[in-house]
């Protein structure tokens, strides 16, 4: 078997932020195993002049090698692929933090001293059956969490089932926020006793329309309905702005931390 190692590594390597002399040195560790100096470049082809620098660099920066004090000459050794990824990552993770805060607190004041206007996308979906179509998708692909406001029997009854089996997959945190006085209504009492068996619900007064949230805000869908817009059909909102879920998550947990716990005899 070949020990060449294919491109498609290299170029993964460089994507990083290894540079070429660094790949060679770490490569030619991984396949011939602990080396001196002077072998290293001889067998990776680093120039001797560059050697050591290169070796410093990958031992003391990126941590992707380890030196042999105890022998003289002094032998590297290449640290597990996975060991040296993880260590890539949280660096990464620690510098784009670092940058990430220098470039907004230096341009955001620029940026927002002018009255630019930001084009979004705003999705309308017009219709019953469609609205419910697009709940049941977010509902599918749900992989933690779903928060769900609903005032109405309808869509409750209508999203159970899914519900429940979004449960029995694994999406334990589920919550639901209803209308307080639609617990007056003996058939929506009922949904709500079956409900309890598979989410914690709330409720409080003045709830707008049916809103669910996936995944703490990764994805957000809200229904509108004829009795909030007269002589409207059904239709629900979305958008692609970055903030729309994240603000519908952070809505929700705000009136859901001043609602009330249900509890049905």
């Amino acid at each position: 078997m070949s020990n060449e190692t294919p491109d498609n590594v290299k170029d993964a390597l460089r994507a990083i932020g290894l540079t070429d002399y660094e790949i060679a040195i770490y490569l030619t560790l991984i396949s011939k195993g602990p080396m001196d100096a002077r072998e290293l470049s001889d067998t990776s082809a680093v120039p001797y002049s560059r050697i050591y620098n290169i070796l410093t660099q990958l031992e003391k920066e990126k941590k992707w090698i380890i030196k042999e004090e105890e022998s003289r000459p002094s032998r590297y050794f290449a640290k597990s692929p996975d060991e040296a990824l993880i260590i890539a990552k949280k660096q990464y993770n620690v510098q784009f933090d670092k940058h990430s805060n220098d470039i907004i607190r230096s341009l955001t004041p620029i940026y927002e001293s002018h009255d630019t206007p930001i084009k979004v996308a705003l999705y309308i979906h017009r219709g019953r059956d469609v609205c419910i179509n697009r709940s049941l998708k977010i509902i599918e692909h749900a992989k933690n969490s779903l928060y769900i406001v609903a005032p109405y029997y309808e869509f409750l009854e209508i999203f159970y089932d899914d519900i429940k089996k979004a449960r029995a997959r694994g999406v334990i945190d589920i919550k639901l926020l209803i209308e307080e006085h639609a617990l007056e209504d003996d058939k929506f009492k009922e949904i709500i006793r079956k409900y309890s068996q598979v989410c914690e619900v709330c409720s409080r007064d003045q709830v707008f329309g049916t809103s669910i949230v996936m995944d703490e805000g990764e994805e957000a869908f809200i229904i509108l309905t004829q009795e909030i817009f007269k002589g409207m059909s059904y239709f629900g909102v979305d958008t692609d702005h970055i903030a729309f879920g994240p603000a519908s998550n952070y809505y929700f947990n705000y009136l859901y931390k001043t609602a009330k716990l249900v509890e049905l005899k």
